[in-house]
């Protein structure tokens, strides 16, 4: 594999991850302007189209670039594919309000957002340290890749606090409903950025010298 195809795999992952940031915008315009919610989700499903499209062309080319090991060539994939799952799963998260007909965030919703931006961000880092990864920088890798799961840490310890939360309040049962149903969708997000982590210690781990 020479290196303008290394750029082309390194490239896609981080035009997945840009489109990340801007779902993340967005989500965090959402939570100020809930009356403009419809017209804010529309525009993040047209980011998962994006996201869908930068994909499949990467797909595509990318068939046609050599990889040996076969376990590599496929962990290179999982790799973008878990990106895009990702996008997937914002777009979901945002649908959901709009679903449930949420007109305000709570506290805790909004907790969530900035623990998906902050994971959005790190994820970067860590794909940009991927990137460059040699024998010499392996603690930056492991300082990155430790820092993007710590936020998957956190969000299910506060996971746990919005659910008790939920059913120890007043709130009504619709209410409990809607929220539980956001909030196992953010759960979901940090499940794929989990996966993703996962991926990018694999493609560390199985590293050849031609890399």
């Amino acid at each position: 594999m020479t290196a303008e195809e290394r750029d082309f795999i390194f490239d896609n992952a981080l035009n997945l991850a840009d489109v990340l940031y801007r779902q993340c915008d967005l989500l965090l315009e959402m939570i100020d302007e809930m009356d403009r919610r419809d017209e804010i989700v529309l525009k993040i499903g047209a980011l998962e189209s994006e996201g869908d499209s930068i994909f499949h062309e990467f797909g595509y080319k990318f068939s046609g670039i050599e990889i040996a090991p076969s376990e590599k060539r496929a962990n290179i994939y999982r790799m973008l594919s878990h990106l895009e799952e990702t996008i997937d799963m914002l777009n979901e998260l945002a649908k959901c309000l709009a679903r449930y007909n949420i007109t305000e965030a709570t506290e805790g919703y909004k907790a969530s957002v900035n623990c998906i931006v902050g994971a959005v961000r790190s994820f970067s880092h860590l794909i940009n340290v991927l990137r460059v990864y040699d024998s010499n920088n392996k603690g930056a890798f492991i300082k990155a890749v430790n820092n993007f799961d710590s936020y998957g840490v956190n969000f299910e310890k506060m996971y746990d606090l919005l659910i008790n939360e939920l059913f120890t309040s007043d709130l009504d049962t619709v209410d409990i409903i809607r929220w539980k149903s956001v909030y196992d969708t953010v759960r979901l997000v940090f499940k794929a950025f989990e996966t993703s982590a996962d991926d990018c210690y694999k493609f560390m781990v199985f590293k050849t010298p031609s890399w």
